[in-house]
Order: structure tokens, then sequence, then C-alpha cells
């Protein structure tokens, strides 16, 4: 097995906070993912371990960390020694959970976290998309080593959108505009609760969204006012083009030219959960215009970073622009593709946290 893929298996897994088995000496502490990246186990490693303590051998498992079918947890003593791994099988919906200590009932299963619960400052991160699951692999992967967040300084969660506590709903039968609609309020009150709950708590909160995320950080402004200490949102829109958003209503492909200004409007998918996926998106904007619902909220706690060429939801235009900057937002304009907006993400988070 070439120490090349077992790398790019083990960057598509993710590593948890605390040590939660039996089996594993307390003497023995959770290796962070960027340290196992550095150096792989021996072909002959032991012991190894399933989540109930069962022994198997390296060489039986390997397969199924490629297949990214399980997650490689390596345990190592005081020097950095490996002594133990224990191999999971990647989080299943029931099991999303924030973990932390007295948070209430009804926030528990409302994202998934890491990092560390006794730090000032949580950062909630929304996904794009939107889709029906919680990619928590990829929150980790996208943080630690994209963004370069040390977790040992930051509580990190990544918000359950309403849609994915249900997915088979979304995946049976096209779902309606008003059912749309809900999803997207369900999802805007979720954010609302984060941040008011971990603000009771005397922490700073700030707020990540990237593309349909960015447009749940607007909404919540919108819905129940700027009320985390910072926001980062990236590559959406203030004012989606309506050509585009009236498609995406109705299940139909949209994107832009070139010039990111044109659209070009598709067919409509035969695919019933892409079809919600995009009545969704635009059950968000469609018929939300931010630059009119935000005019009178100062956004100076705002950074937005939008990418110039984006042919996915198009550039923002001189008005929208225009707008962040007189409600002083610090506006940042890269080069890219929609896609890969999370390569901006470092600098972005470096410019939230004031690094």
């Amino acid at each position: 097995m070439k120490k090349t893929t077992l790398i790019l298996s083990i960057l598509m897994c993710f590593a948890v906070q605390g040590q939660e088995y039996t089996f594993i000496p307390e003497s023995l502490s959770l290796l962070p993912m960027q340290e196992l990246l550095k150096k792989e186990p021996p072909a002959d490693f032991e012991p190894v371990y399933y989540e109930d303590g069962t022994t198997v051998a390296f060489k039986d498992v390997l397969p199924l960390i490629m297949e990214q079918k399980l997650m490689p947890r390596m345990f190592v003593d005081e020097n950095g020694e490996y002594k133990a791994l224990v191999v999971k099988s990647l989080l299943k919906n029931q099991d999303i959970k924030i973990v932390y200590e007295n948070i209430p009932e009804s926030l528990i299963n409302s994202g998934y976290s890491f990092g560390n619960p006794n730090s000032d400052t949580v950062i909630i991160n929304i996904d794009g998309g939107p889709e029906n699951d919680l990619r928590t692999y990829r929150f980790e992967l996208k943080y630690s080593i994209t963004g370069e967040i040390d977790e040992k300084n930051y509580f990190l969660i990544n918000m359950r959108e309403s849609q994915t506590l249900h997915p088979e709903e979304t995946e049976k039968e096209e779902i309606s505009w008003e059912q749309a609609k809900i999803y997207n309020e369900k999802t805007t009150k979720t954010l609302f609760e984060l941040i008011s709950y971990f603000k009771s708590q005397k922490k700073k909160v700030y707020v990540v969204g990237g593309s349909y995320g960015s447009l749940v950080g607007l909404k919540s402004i919108v819905e129940y006012n700027n009320i985390a200490d910072r926001y980062l949102l990236m590559v959406g829109r203030l004012d989606m083009t309506k050509e585009v958003s009236e498609a995406y209503s109705k299940g139909f492909e949209a994107n832009f030219e070139s010039d990111a200004i044109t659209p070009i409007i598709g067919e409509k998918s035969d695919n019933i959960y892409t079809v919600n996926m995009r009545k969704i998106a635009a059950a968000i904007n469609r018929d939300e215009k931010y630059t009119e619902l935000l005019k009178d909220t100062d956004l100076s706690n705002l950074i937005y970073i939008y990418i110039e060429n984006d042919q996915r939801v198009g550039k923002l235009t001189e008005n929208e622009v225009n707008f962040l900057e007189s409600k002083n937002a610090k506006v940042i304009s890269v080069k890219g593709k929609h896609d890969n907006w999370s390569a901006h993400l470092k600098m972005g988070l470096e410019l939230l946290l004031d690094k």
C-alpha cells in the first residue's frame, strides 16, 4: 500500500475530540488529524480495534479506510508514539451531535462539533448546497487542513440544515414551494438558536457560510438581527438574478456565461432530489432582495468574499458591492471557480479571527 494512497484516505476522514473507549488507557491521547498525516502506521501495526473493542489486523481494515468506509483514530503516548488504532464507521445521521456540556436537548442534534469546547470562541459553519446530508469528514478536513485552524484554540460546529434531519423527505417526491420556504425558515431559526445559546455562555460567536450557507447567514440577520460577533460569508448573492432564481424555483438548471452576468437556463432535472435542493436554494433568494431587507442594518462585522467570474451564482453587481461597502462591510473580490471557494477559506478565517 503506497503512502500517498493512505494519506489521501485519511484526508477524507476526520478526528474527534475526547477519549471515549474503555479499552484505551487513559494515559493515551487522540492524535490530531494533521499529525496522523505526517506519518502512516507500519503495515504490521497493532493493536487495532473496532469500536466495540474487538481486535482486528491492520491489513484487514486498510482497504475499508481507503474506501472511506472506516476512519482511523490513532492514540499516542506522551512522547507521540503510536500505541493503539481504533477504526470507526463514518457517522450515521442519528449519531451527529454537538458535544458540549449541558447544551440544551433541543440543540444537541443541530450540528456536528469538534475542537475545544472550553475555547472562548465558537465558529458556526453553514454548508453550501443545499444538501440533505451533513458531511462531517469534509467539515473537519476543510477547517483543519484548508483553513489551517488549530482545533485546540476553537470550538467548531457544522450546523445542520433542516432538510438533513429527515433526508428521505427530499428524495421520495417533489416538495412544494411552501415546503421549501419552511425548510429555510427552520434552518435560519437553528442558526439563531445556536448563536444565542453560545452567546449566553459568554463565547465569541463567528458565523461562516459559503454559497447557500452565505444566504442562510444573510437571512438570519434579516429575521433575527445582527447578533453574532462576526460573519464571514462567501460566494453568494444579495440580489440573485431573477431569471436564475425563477428557474431554480421550478427545478431547472441555471448558470451564467463566462462574464458571470448573462444567465444560462437549462432543463428541469429528472432527479427528484436535485429538483428539491434547487427549490430550497431558490426559496431563500427568489423573493428576497437583501439590499432592501438590510438597508437599515450596520454590517461592519461582516466580511464578504465573492468570485468575480463566478458562473454558478454570478458575480456581485456594482449595486450589491456598493451596498455592502455603504454598510461598512469588508468586501473582497477573488478569482477562481465557485466550487473551489474553500480555497479562500484560510484568508477569510485569518481576517475573521484577526490572525
